[in-house]
């Protein structure tokens, strides 16, 4: 073989040979520590089964607080979770540790990373994570191919039993909102969750940290206030008598309606419909809540069939002029098919005819024809039985 002709082919393979990887920079990690409330250790199991919990004997010490930022805010292949903060309870102290990737590249250093947290943990706690933060996580050890190492823990979203006990009063349960209005605290300076995205494809272009000091100092703070709104929200749910907003009585008694806890409903229920002096707009509108409550208590007396307790809520409601003639057409509905007082029954749909327009008072015009017909058939059957008897 020509001189020449072997030069090219030993040139070409010392080409091919593949050429050793650029060593990678470490990835970023942060670590503080906090104070745990030592109340954490002591959940009340009725509670934590009320906001969502469905484990079995709850450990602090085995749950994982965790949260993510990412590449884009709708999920999809495409996106990526470039820095992960995690917190966890040992001994009294919460640990709150945080991972960022430097570049792509090291996406499965950090799902290792996560994996070996994971494993020793049997809950995590997150704020609309089950929708969001651990479906993306899952997704990417799939990407990786890395499925055996994402383990399926007992997820608590704290994001759902907050909007059922605050939602109706404070519209917004975003997690900084929860901060400043339940929690007591404000940040500052904060940075928009829109601005995340670009913050860190600015950082790759740059390799300049100080972009990301904000999402950093943000994620870290999520991960505290995790901690305390699991405490918040399972006091609310162990001991509710003990909340004094009527907002968030009739919200807890919709929540334990829904849970099925009827006998708590009831008495939040109550509580909420009690009167109170208004004085400011918030009172004002606390005591149009009264009606709503008082009508859901009487929805619970009446499937429950204690048509008696019903009926006096309904009564109650007439006296305070709640939710208009609607009480006083259930009372005729009470009177007339559970509690056979048909005479009441009529002399109230006449009572309430006048205040009545379109389809609801072309009910109650069926309802006094059917009622009369109804009050004559007895009255026929009482004569015959009378006369029977006198014959005898």
């Amino acid at each position: 073989m020509p001189s020449g002709l072997m030069r090219k082919l030993n040139a070409m393979k010392t080409d091919s040979a593949p050429k050793p990887r650029a060593p990678l920079v470490p990835l970023i990690r942060r670590v503080h520590f906090y104070m745990a409330d030592e109340r954490l250790y002591s959940l009340a199991p009725e509670a934590l089964r009320r906001i969502g919990y469905t484990g079995g004997v709850f450990d602090i010490e085995k749950a994982l607080f965790l949260d993510t930022e990412t590449t884009g805010l709708s999920g999809g292949a495409g996106t990526v979770a470039f820095l992960v903060g995690v917190g966890y309870i040992k001994k009294g102290r919460l640990t709150v540790e945080q991972i960022l990737m430097p570049t792509y590249a090291h996406e499965s250093e950090m799902l290792e990373w996560i994996s070996g947290l994971m494993a020793d943990k049997d809950t995590v706690i997150h704020f609309n994570g089950k929708t969001f933060d651990m479906p993306l996580l899952k997704s990417r050890f799939t990407m990786n191919r890395m499925q055996d190492k994402y383990y399926e823990l007992n997820q608590l979203d704290l994001l759902h039993p907050a909007k059922r006990l605050w939602k109706l009063r404070l519209g917004s349960c975003r997690l900084s909102n929860l901060e400043k209005e339940i929690l007591g605290f404000e940040r500052e300076g904060d940075i928009p969750g829109s601005e995340v995205p670009e913050r860190y494809f600015s950082y790759l272009k740059t390799n300049d940290l100080t972009l990301l000091e904000g999402v950093i100092d943000h994620n870290r703070q999520d991960i505290v206030t995790l901690s305390h709104l699991l405490l918040r929200l399972t006091d609310a749910f162990a001991r509710p008598e003990e909340n004094d907003d009527p907002m968030d009585q009739l919200s807890l008694g919709k929540a334990f309606e829904k849970l099925g806890e009827w006998d708590q409903a009831q008495k939040m229920y109550r509580v909420a419909a009690t009167p109170r002096l208004t004085t400011t707009v918030r009172s004002i509108k606390s005591t149009d809540l009264g009606g709503e409550a008082n009508l859901r208590l009487y929805h619970i007396y009446r499937r429950s069939s204690k048509y008696e307790e019903a009926l006096k809520v309904l009564e109650c409601m007439v006296r305070r002029r709640q939710m208009g003639i609607y009480p006083k057409i259930e009372m005729c509905k009470l009177y007339e098919h559970r509690l056979g007082r048909l005479k009441d029954a009529l002399r109230l749909t006449r009572e309430i005819l006048p205040e009545a327009e379109g389809e609801q008072k072309q009910a109650l015009l069926k309802r006094e024809e059917r009622l009369i017909r109804k009050i004559e058939k007895t009255k026929s059957v009482e004569e015959k039985k009378n006369g029977i008897l006198s014959q005898l």
